[in-house]
């Protein structure tokens, strides 16, 4: 049973029963502790608290950068050692591109 309301209530008797502490008692000192230990400008809603979609959505400079320099930086090289690779083959083949 994932809830089971009745059980609860006998739990809660027979520990009663088999202790002396009062549960009465012990609520109405937690009371004031946690009204004193709630911050004391609490915000009324989490919803209050969440992002809007404007600020969630923002992206600063510095993420742009990173993409673009980790995109192209990497393929010029690679294009670059293509061209390498390709004048060293043909100056080897003594072709037309050979000096």
């Amino acid at each position: 049973m994932a809830f089971a309301p009745a059980q609860t209530s006998q739990v809660l008797s027979t520990a009663r029963a088999a202790s002396d502490f009062n549960f009465e008692k012990a609520a109405a000192i937690m009371i004031p502790t946690a009204t004193i230990a709630s911050p004391a400008f609490a915000l009324d809603s989490i919803v209050d608290a969440l992002p809007t979609n404007t600020v969630a959505l923002e992206v600063q400079f510095g993420a742009y950068l990173a993409v673009l320099l980790g995109t192209f930086l990497p393929c010029l090289f690679l294009i670059n050692l293509f061209i390498q690779t390709e004048s060293r083959k043909a100056g080897k083949a003594g072709g037309q591109d050979s000096e």
